[in-house]
């Protein structure tokens, strides 16, 4: 599958690696398990690598996100590339489609 990495952020499948952001927000916990993301159709998970330099955090609202410390933090995945992302706090979404037929949007599953 297509990994991209560009400055601005970074794509792994159906996650998405949103450019930096300067802080933590209020009442985030470590998400000690190290998934990203499980996918729904296969099983597999996004997930940091084990010799990784981060951590992940989930805010009360269960976004997630990704601090990468000085030497970098990489998740995988059985069916994508391994994405690296350098020292900052980067927040994760899910990518989403849009369906012009139906006039909504939803999300990709993996």
């Amino acid at each position: 599958m297509n990994t991209k990495n560009v400055p601005c952020g970074a794509q792994q499948g159906d996650v998405l690696f949103l450019p930096p952001i300067a802080s933590l927000p209020h009442g985030c916990k470590l998400k000690v398990d190290g998934i990203l993301v499980r996918g729904e159709a296969t099983g597999h998970a996004h997930r940091l690598a084990d010799a990784t330099d981060g951590l992940l955090y989930e805010s009360p609202n269960w976004d997630l996100y990704l601090v990468a410390g000085a030497r970098g933090a990489t998740t995988i995945h059985e069916e994508h590339g391994p994405v690296t992302r350098p020292a900052g706090i980067y927040p994760i979404r899910r990518t989403q489609e849009y369906d012009h037929f139906a006039q909504a949007a939803r999300r990709v599953t993996d």
